[in-house]
């Protein structure tokens, strides 16, 4: 296997902002850490999450078991650069074909994935990937979020 993914921003801008996060989110440090607004907290993206906040700097923890125990710092820039581990072991080929396209995130033992065959959300838009061999976990897929899918839910 080659070098160890960094997963988290690995360019373009930080624009932070200070939000309350939901109970109980568990933040592992091998995932992604996109996160969405649920009722004024944020919440870790899973499948189905069809707009996202931005990007939580956090390591590998888990949230106090009471809404806003704890404030996270999330980089809401859309122009940022994120890598992120995939959801199943692609050729170079195959990552190839998919930059410039949009997927969907899917999180699976609270490990979060761009879910490179799924376009449902299309909340990340894949810019490149980084191949490290052929195993399952040896690939990674370069995103940011997808502008028009960034926080679109009205206030009324």
């Amino acid at each position: 296997m080659g070098s160890q993914p960094s997963y988290g921003q690995i360019a373009g801008p930080v624009v932070t902002v200070q939000a309350p996060a939901k109970a109980s989110q568990n933040f592992e440090l091998k995932s992604g850490k996109f996160v969405y607004s649920q009722s004024g907290y944020m919440t870790i993206a899973a499948s189905g999450a069809d707009e996202i906040f931005g990007y939580a700097f956090i390591g590998d923890k888990t949230t106090g078991t009471t809404d806003g125990d704890d404030t996270l710092t999330i980089n809401i820039s859309t122009d940022a650069i994120y890598e992120l581990p995939i959801d199943a072991a692609r050729t170079e080929a195959q990552l190839i074909a998919l930059v410039g396209l949009a997927c969907d995130i899917v999180t699976t033992s609270n490990i979060q994935y761009a879910d490179y065959d799924a376009g449902t959300d299309n909340v990340l838009m894949i810019v490149g990937y980084r191949y490290y061999g052929s195993a399952s976990g040896e690939q990674t897929l370069y995103v940011r979020m997808t502008p028009k899918e960034v926080g679109q839910t009205s206030v009324s």
